[in-house]
């Protein structure tokens, strides 16, 4: 594990390279009808996420559930919304990936697989070498890295589970998991940044009321992510930090530009904070600028960073808790 640990801090992870685009189409365990139930869920979270974003946008601005707005296109100028279309982002071109890497993906098993034999396991595609796959019952099965490949090239593989995360440096990561990757950091973090901002710093209990939709924005996203950590079987690398804190700078960025354009927020003028706050006494480009500017350093280098490595301390516990339960099973 140690060993795991260092190498999460090799300039290389800082990229996508490394992983074969099978880490993002099969989950971490293992799931009956194997691959259509992955899909199915896939599909599920990310209409769901949809279908709770329309309806969001339908109400926002208008009472009783929010505060009377000016004009629903300020609806983007939140973080907290910002987060939700990133998550669904995630689910949707991780959805479509999973489906088409499935229809143009065919496994030759052979018939028979009897225990402690070997599984005849053709590439998946003439440009792939996999080390992983599922049988017709949902249960891992895996052929071993290609000879030609060194030790540099192929990243430790688990013994039981034959779950690489790094398979050949060679095998470029295809577009869309690069996509599909960098959503999923982003995402992930920023639903934990803003349910913590919303109920820790944001929500006043006796004056804020809970609905629906706020639910929706500040933590029914939180429980899609935590669910989601631990089904994937994509890695998470300590690296990619930078990705959440980069969306972070440029969200501050564009609040800054939307003030000294003349943006306000989206409801009346307030004789005690005036109405180019965003956020009470920690985003207000007009009135506490200072205080802005600290909280932007604190949020893109210290919260995000923080975030994101919560994040793969549970990444880390998804994948042994993988190894235990794989163990379990070879004992049987």
């Amino acid at each position: 594990m140690m060993d795991e640990f260092k190498r999460e801090f090799q300039l290389k992870n800082f990229g996508f390279g490394g992983v074969s685009d099978r880490s993002f189409v099969v989950p971490q365990a293992r799931w009956c009808f194997q691959p259509v139930t992955w899909i199915l869920y896939r599909f599920a979270a990310a209409i769901y996420l949809t279908v709770w974003w329309i309806v969001i946008l339908i109400y926002w601005g208008e009472p009783p559930y929010y505060k009377q707005a000016d004009t629903k296109a300020k609806w983007f100028i939140y973080v907290s919304n910002w987060s939700y279309l990133c998550l669904g982002i995630y689910f949707w071109t991780s959805a479509i990936g999973t489906l088409v890497y499935h229809k143009n993906t065919k496994f030759k098993v052979s018939s028979t697989i009897t225990a402690g034999e070997g599984l005849e396991l053709s590439p998946i595609d003439a440009k792939d070498q996999i080390t992983n796959g599922y049988d017709n019952h949902g249960h891992q099965i895996y052929a071993e890295p290609q000879e030609n490949n060194s030790h540099e090239d192929v990243e430790k593989q688990d013994s039981t589970t034959g779950m690489t995360e790094n398979t050949s440096s060679n095998k470029s990561l295809s577009w869309n998991f690069k996509v599909t990757w960098l959503f999923q950091n982003i995402s992930f973090t920023a639903a934990f940044f803003v349910t913590l901002l919303f109920w820790i710093l944001d929500f006043d209990p006796e004056t804020g009321t809970v609905t629906v939709f706020n639910l929706h924005i500040h933590g029914i996203n939180l429980l899609f992510v935590l669910v989601d950590q631990f089904l994937i079987g994509s890695p998470y690398r300590i690296l990619h930090f930078i990705h959440p804190s980069l969306m972070a700078l440029v969200y501050f960025i564009f609040t800054a530009i939307y003030y000294a354009a003349g943006g306000l927020n989206e409801y009346a003028p307030d004789e005690v904070n005036g109405n180019t706050y965003l956020y009470k006494g920690s985003l207000d480009w007009g009135r506490e600028t200072i205080t802005t500017a600290v909280v932007m350093v604190g949020v893109v280098f210290v919260a995000a960073p923080l975030l994101h490595l919560v994040l793969y301390g549970f990444y880390r516990i998804r994948r042994t808790l993988e190894r235990f339960e794989s163990c379990r099973m070879s004992r049987h």
